[in-house]
C-alpha cells in the first residue's frame, strides 16, 4: 500500500477520534462533570488528528479561549498538510 494512501487513513482515523474527545470533553464541561486531560487532546491534535481539532476549535466552539490550543491545531495543520503534500509527491 503507498504511504500517502496509509497517511490519508491515519488522518482520518484520528481526526475522528480527537473531533470525539473535543465533542466529549465540551458536553462534559457544560455539565461540571470530569474533564479529559488537555495533553490528551493535544497529543491527539498532534498524531494525525489536526482536522478534527480543527472542527473541534472552529465549529464546536471548543478551547477557543485558550491560545496554545488554536496555535497548536494551526501548527499541527500545517505539518500534517505538508506531510501529505510530500509524501504525495514522493
Amino acid at each position: 500500500m503507498n504511504i500517502f494512501i496509509i497517511i490519508i487513513i491515519l488522518n482520518i482515523i484520528f481526526s475522528l477520534i480527537t473531533l470525539a474527545l473535543y465533542i466529549i470533553d465540551k458536553q462534559k464541561a457544560k455539565a461540571g462533570k470530569w474533564r479529559i486531560k488537555e495533553r490528551t487532546l493535544l497529543l491527539f491534535t498532534y498524531l494525525f488528528g489536526a482536522v478534527g481539532a480543527f472542527i473541534g476549535i472552529f465549529i464546536v466552539r471548543h478551547k477557543t479561549r485558550h491560545w496554545y490550543f488554536v496555535l497548536s491545531c494551526i501548527i499541527s495543520l500545517i505539518i500534517q498538510g505538508s506531510l501529505l503534500y510530500f509524501t504525495y509527491n514522493i
